[in-house]
Parts: C-alpha cells; sequence; structure tokens
C-alpha cells in the first residue's frame, strides 16, 4: 500500500509540474505578443504621418502592407506638423511643429499605438521644417528654414529635449542627413545650390564648410559606409552622385538622368538600390548601385509610378517595403522591393486624406 500511494504521489507531482509548464509558456507567449505590438517581429509597424494639422496614425500589415487606422487616429498637434520621428526605442515620437516653432513630445502606446503628448513642448527657432535622429537615440537635430540654422538636442532617458548647440547654415536649409557613423550631418541648402557639412561631436556641431552642386541640391541620402552622397537636382532633372570623406566631399561618379523635379533619394535596407522620388513627373526612378564605385545602373524597369507629388521616401526597417508621400493626392504608397530592386505598388496605399510632409516608423 505505501509503494501504490508513493507512486501515486510521483505522478500527481509530475502531471501538476506537466501543467504549470504549460501555463507558464501560455503566459509568455501572450506576454511576447502584447510587448511585440508593434513590431517587426509580430506582424505589424507603427506608422505615423505628419499631415495637415494632426499625425495620422496606423498599424501595417508587415505581408501586404495594408493599413489599418489607429483608435484615436489623427491625434492633435501644434500648428502646421512639418517632421515626424520615432525614437528607436519605440517608446517616444518627436513632431516638429513648424507654425509655432515647437517641438512635441509623444508617448506611444506599445499595445494600441495611440499617442499622448508630454507637455510642456520644447522652443527651437522659426520655422522647423525637419528633423533627423542618431541610430542610438541621444540626438535629435532639427532644421529650421525661417532662422536659418540647425539646432542639437540631447535626448533624456525620459525623452526630455536639452538644447546642446546651434549653427547657421546661411540660408532656408531643406533636409538633415546623418551619417551612420554619427559623426558628420549634411545639410542641403537650396537657396546656395551647396551642401553645407558639421562635425558632430555629443551633439556639438563643428561648421566643415560647404560644397556647391552645380545643378541645384534637395534632401539627399548616404550609403551604408558613409562613402557616398546622392543629391537630386531638380532644375535639370538629374542626380548627382558625390564622394565624401571624413566631411570633405569631392566629385563623385557624376550625374544620372532621372524623371522630372527629384526631390528626395534613399538606398534600400541591403544598400544595394538606390529610389529617387519624382514630384513633377510622379513616379520614382530606380538604379542599382555599385558600393565599391558609387556608379549607379538604370534596373529593367527605370521608374515605377507613384501618387501625384511624390515629396518623400522611407524605407521599412525590415527592408520589406519602400513608401512614398504624395503631396497632390494626399497619400503614401506602399511598394515591395524585389529579389533584383525592382519596386512592385502592394495595392494597399494609406489614403491620408490630408497633404503627408513625413512618415515615421517604428522598428
Amino acid at each position: 500500500m505505501k509503494i501504490m500511494q508513493s507512486k501515486s504521489h510521483r505522478v500527481s507531482q509530475k502531471l501538476g509540474a506537466s501543467f504549470r509548464v504549460r501555463v507558464a509558456l501560455a503566459v509568455l507567449a501572450i506576454l511576447g505578443l502584447l510587448a511585440g505590438c508593434g513590431s517587426s517581429g509580430h506582424g505589424t509597424h507603427l506608422a505615423y504621418v505628419a499631415a495637415g494639422q494632426d499625425i495620422f496614425a496606423y498599424r501595417l500589415d508587415n505581408n501586404s502592407g495594408a493599413p489599418t487606422a489607429i483608435t484615436g487616429s489623427p491625434f492633435l498637434t501644434g500648428t502646421s506638423p512639418a517632421s515626424v520621428i520615432v525614437h528607436p526605442s519605440n517608446q517616444f515620437l518627436y513632431l516638429a511643429n513648424q507654425g509655432d516653432n515647437t517641438i512635441s513630445r509623444f508617448k506611444i502606446d506599445s499595445s494600441s499605438g495611440a499617442l499622448t503628448e508630454v507637455t510642456p513642448r520644447t522652443p527651437t527657432d522659426i520655422s522647423p521644417s525637419a528633423m533627423t535622429m542618431d541610430s542610438g537615440g541621444n540626438f535629435l537635430f532639427v532644421a529650421n528654414q525661417g532662422s536659418n540654422d540647425v539646432i542639437a538636442f540631447s535626448i533624456a532617458s525620459d525623452g526630455t529635449l536639452a538644447q546642446v548647440s546651434s549653427v547657421s547654415v546661411g540660408s532656408s536649409p531643406a533636409g538633415l542627413t546623418l551619417s551612420n557613423s554619427g559623426n558628420f550631418l549634411f545639410v542641403p541648402v537650396p537657396n546656395f545650390s551647396a551642401i553645407y557639412v558639421f562635425a558632430v561631436n555629443a551633439g556639438v556641431l563643428t561648421p566643415m564648410g560647404s560644397f556647391v552642386v552645380a545643378n541645384g541640391v534637395s534632401n539627399l541620402a548616404i550609403d551604408s559606409s558613409d562613402k557616398f552622397l546622392f543629391v537630386p537636382n531638380p532644375s535639370t532633372n538629374t542626380l548627382t552622385v558625390l564622394q565624401q570623406t571624413a566631411g570633405v566631399i569631392s566629385a563623385g561618379s557624376g550625374a544620372y538622368s532621372v524623371g522630372t523635379t527629384p526631390v528626395a533619394a534613399a538606398l534600400d535596407a541591403s544598400g544595394k538600390y538606390l529610389y529617387v522620388a519624382n514630384f513633377g513627373s510622379n513616379n520614382v526612378s530606380e538604379f542599382s548601385f555599385d558600393a565599391s564605385t558609387g556608379v549607379l545602373t538604370d534596373l529593367t524597369t527605370t521608374t515605377v509610378a507613384a501618387g501625384t507629388n511624390p515629396i518623400f521616401i522611407v524605407v521599412d526597417p525590415d527592408g520589406k517595403f519602400i513608401f512614398v508621400g504624395n503631396q497632390g493626392s494626399g497619400s503614401i504608397t506602399g511598394f515591395t522591393v524585389g529579389s533584383k530592386g525592382g519596386l512592385t505598388a502592394t495595392g494597399n496605399p494609406i489614403q491620408v486624406g490630408a497633404t503627408p510632409r513625413s512618415l515615421s516608423l517604428t522598428r
């Protein structure tokens, strides 16, 4: 009898342990799904669009690119939101309010994707129009068109901003491109047809001079090795490839024909393909990129149709999609990136219904 009781007790213990393991695994799975809402690892990204007088928020399916509006969207902002950027932690979002000269900070709800503004707003200089951030999320850089300068802010662990430095660019800056190393900042200034260069050290910006581009400048891109700059030339319907070494710009592989009025360029996540948004011809030019020489080669299909007046290009953090913001049609066109770099429209555009000026995605 004692032996039978002992065996029964051991079986009961094993069944109990097995049950507890199953319960623990189920709880961990649920927690993982909740923590992953809006992350690339669990099927969706969160997408935030600065448009009109609001931030429009969506959950994007990672397989189809199809958008679903976040409950509560659009979210109220300051006056004339111009640029939006999500912190690498996915906890915070920053918005440049061009009309009231401030930067808004929002907390991102990781489950719902909803935004909650944390006040007060951070004052900047006149008419902030573009922003960029280092990969570690330690510094935010803001271009101010009205006061012709760039301000660098440090970012605290709670997302608070504190000004570190400010530099002049002579005339209205059109964008900001930070090197992948985080050591150099390139600022296109269309009024001077020039690129201003600044060294970056712990948020301190130091002028290194400027480089004149003969055919005009717009929002530029840089390759993953920080060796080449890709500069749209709106006045001549070309894109110029330049070289840079330690912040010193020199001639590159030359100028390439693109569509009408190119205004933005971006490399795909692999760094093998380059795309150019052509504002005037409503399409995107496609190239392969030789990382050793900087030479661009037209893809078999040289352009793909976008919406009306494409104004910016954003690369999906997972590298599967390219998103193009269309100023004239109030939409964002999603493209899948093929194995040879060619873009194919997903058929799932984001119909914002207002003029999109900037897009940022969670990682």
